[in-house]
């Protein structure tokens, strides 16, 4: 085994709080810890108590007579919530995404874990894990993009990172909650294959690879039943066929009921009440009522047993039982270190879309206007519930609260003084002032953005989920006017995700910046004058919205938990993004990993080996240009013939490679056995082709793949090593315009028959850990 290559793209970063424990490890001193807790004390753990008017968004209370302090959740995964300013106001994961920089992943977790840590948080609600189904939904820019494989990567390092910090990482939100329309009344219709090898797959690499402490179930139902009430899920393949350990946390207010919910698997119950307010504090769904159910019969007393343990085992599995720091949510951690951990994240997320002429990285001119509102410095409210300024975060509870946000015209300015270069400003979106603004600059740049955010708040018209995908406020309009009467422009653009480019003919440069959090405009400066080499690529496919197998809806409002409920049919199956414009042979605006760069790079002598651990894929990568650049290499993959109706090619691996002008590297990209199996319905495990040969394709996007080899599943040698990379989408798939049929109505825990029910059974012992 190749160990120091496959060890290669993973720096060893900062040493944990403490020495980690197995599971097992602290398995046994929970079960020590809780064996004298009377029901009542097992009650207390399990159900939120201050229903979010505390300190803290959801806490447990303490347990004086067993000197326990209680327990803090805090959002989230773009840093501390509600800390009054004195923590790091982070990058959305989106833009963390597109960096495809591992290193990067694990340290934004170490830094985020260590500012939860020093304010005696117990639980950071964090990473969130969905998949991009649909460029409209509101929250995508809180998680890692639209592949299974690379946002089970991010997860990973992000969990690893923040756990390595004494904190938990609640990974979430389990599952389908790719949408907001109705989410909290919404049923998310999988397929069984596509639950597992997409929606699945992040939670399976954050549980069987990084351990993730605590697991947050989602507000909508999956196929019927919601995800708070269905022991098929929770149960039966959380706890059971993947093992999970720790504890299961509601998201907040999504429990309506204590019969089904905690029969079906939920541990703690956040933040407790009923619903919003003061006036539900102590007035649960859960409390007093499991006592209830237990002496009725309605589930047996080790239900609670299992989630005591599984609570206080979480807390030792996290070194957190003893000296864990008490809760003080206005410790100041706004450090220099994280501030240029942000700035260099910022920087290296923003992906250089056109470079015409090579009009970036600024020179040669005398004369800049910086152009539209998101130039401006941001204007603050709760939960960031406005869009008036530089865009650096979503509305929501996956935003901070900022001590300040660098806006992209004092840090242009600060920088092109440096150069002598003068500018001026216009920093409204009309468009005749822009362009009267623009005229006689040699280079414009405009910056325009789009939102969006989380259901409970509406901006502009938006719930959520955006109406469209138009930049707002006449992002448009501004572009055409200033690119009317200056040949030399360039846009910025700050968004959740992809927005319609009708002007992209007619600028020559584009940089989309996402969400950097509160270093954005030194991040921008810094690519925009070359001091940083962009090396973003996009973890989504950007193309009109009527080209994506699904959308948002828009129907009206529903009761919370309730029957009636929006339904979304994920009838694309596997084919989620990239997959999908691959299968119907559409050209997207942008593929699944574009980003261009200063430089230029080279791929070539790709070769496969396949051992008994997996798949060892080596290339050379070169810096062909004249600037040093880093280059990321992708691997995707097509299955065996023995896997039918699966996608033509999946990624399945990556690196990110510094190089100075001219120089070459080898980089070995392992593919371990998981990766290279599909889950069989049938057998109901993941299975890895025995026969039939893989082909390895390598370059630069979806797109961009122009070496091809192919490896033998058996590994065995294989001597073709010239493969049409072209795919033939009316060739891909037999049943290509087939859609999936999903039954609305299917109810997990009606839906097993009398076999399926005995294992049923057996993976919920396994889960109560009754054994």
């Amino acid at each position: 085994m190749r160990f120091n290559t496959v060890l290669s793209t993973v720096a060893l970063l900062c040493a944990s709080k403490s020495l980690a424990i197995t599971w097992e490890e602290a398995d046994a001193k929970a079960r020590e810890w809780v064996a004298d807790l009377t029901n009542e004390e097992k009650i207390t753990l399990t159900t939120g108590r201050e229903n979010m008017q505390g300190i803290c968004v959801g806490s447990i209370d303490p347990i004086e007579r067993k000197g326990f302090k209680g327990i803090c959740l805090q959002d989230g995964p773009a840093g501390v919530r509600f800390a009054k300013g004195t923590a790091t106001s982070w990058q959305a994961s989106i833009n963390t995404a597109a960096t495809f920089d591992r290193t990067l992943l694990r340290k934004v977790g170490e830094a985020q874990g260590n500012e939860f840590y020093q304010r005696g948080i117990n639980f950071a609600l964090g990473p969130a894990m969905g998949i991009q189904r649909a460029p409209a939904s509101g929250r995508i820019w809180e998680s890692f993009g639209e592949d299974p494989f690379y946002v089970a990567q991010c997860g990973l390092e992000v969990v690893k990172g923040i756990q390595s910090q004494g904190v938990v990482a609640t990974s979430k939100h389990f599952i389908g909650n790719d949408q907001e329309n109705n989410r909290g009344s919404s049923t998310s219709n999988i397929p069984e294959q596509a639950l597992w090898e997409v929606y699945m797959e992040p939670f399976y690499r954050a549980v069987i690879d990084g351990e993730t402490n605590a697991v947050m179930s989602s507000y909508n139902a999956i196929n019927g039943t919601y995800s708070v009430q269905n022991e098929r899920l929770l149960t039966k393949y959380l706890k059971g066929k993947l093992g999970f350990q720790g504890a299961v946390v509601s998201d907040w207010w999504s429990i309506f009921d204590v019969e089904k919910s905690f029969k079906a698997g939920m541990d703690m119950n956040m933040p407790g009440g009923k619903y919003w307010g003061p006036d539900y504090i102590g007035d649960s769904f859960w409390g007093e009522h499991i006592q209830e159910c237990i002496d009725a019969g309605i589930f047996p007393q080790e239900r609670l047993d299992d989630a005591a343990l599984r609570i206080i085992r979480t807390l030792y599995k996290a070194g957190q039982m003893e000296n864990f720091p008490d809760v003080n949510l206005y410790v100041d951690t706004l450090t220099e270190e994280n501030i240029a951990l942000n700035r260099k994240v910022g920087a290296d997320s923003n992906v250089l879309l056109k470079n015409a002429e090579a009009i970036l990285p600024i020179k040669g001119v005398n004369k800049i206007a910086v152009i539209g509102k998101d130039s401006m410095p941001t204007k603050f409210c709760e939960d960031m519930k406005c869009a008036d300024g530089t865009l650096a975060l979503g509305w929501g509870s996956g935003t901070t609260d900022f001590k300040y946000v660098i806006d992209p015209l004092s840090a242009v300015t600060e920088r092109a003084k440096q150069d002598n270069i003068e500018v001026v400003s216009y920093g409204e979106d009309d468009a005749e002032g822009g362009a009267e603004a623009a005229k006689d600059a040699d280079l414009a740049i405009v910056f325009v953005q789009a939102d969006s955010g989380e259901e409970y708040i509406t901006v502009e018209g938006n719930a959520g989920d955006r109406l469209n995908l138009d930049l707002w406020h006449g992002g448009n309009e501004l572009i055409d006017a200033v690119a009317s009467v200056n040949e030399n422009t360039i846009v910025v653009i700050h968004a959740p995700g992809p927005v319609n480019v009708p002007f992209l003919d007619k600028v020559k440069g584009v940089i989309f910046a996402g969400m950097p959090g509160q270093e954005t405009g030194h991040a921008i400066a810094d690519v925009l004058f070359g001091d940083v080499n962009p090396s973003g690529h996009l973890p989504y496919t950007w193309a009109p919205r009527e080209d994506y197998p699904t959308d948002v809806k828009y129907e009206p409002e529903y009761p919370d938990g309730g029957e009636k409920m929006t339904v979304y049919d994920y009838n694309e199956g596997l084919f989620v993004g990239y997959r999908w414009f691959d299968k119907q042979g559409i050209e997207p605006t942008f593929p699944f990993g574009y980003g261009l760069s200063y430089t230029d790079f080279q791929f070539e002598n790709l070769e496969g080996d396949m051992e008994d651990d997996g798949l060892y894929v080596t290339l050379t990568v070169t810096n062909t240009g004249d600037v040093a650049g880093a280059a990321v290499p992708m691997i995707f993959l097509s299955f065996p013939d023995v896997v039918k109706d699966h996608p033509a090619r999946v990624f399945k691996g990556f690196d990110k490679v510094m190089l100075q002008p001219g120089e070459s590297k080898e980089v070995t990209i392992f593919i371990d056995n998981h990766d290279l199996s599909y889950f069989d319905v049938d057998a109901m495990e993941y299975v890895k082709p025995e026969e039939g040969k893989y082909t390895i394709y390598a370059g630069s996007n979806a797109r961009d793949l122009p070496l091809s080899t192919s490896v033998l599943a058996n590994g065995e040698c294989e001597s073709e090593n010239e493969v049409d990379a072209d795919i033939d989408a009316d060739d891909n798939e037999d049943s290509a315009d087939d859609e999936i049929e999903v039954d609305a109505d299917i109810d997990a825990d009606d839906n097993e028959d009398s076999a399926d029910e005995e294992e049923t059974d057996a993976l919920r012992k396994r889960a109560y850990k009754l054994y």
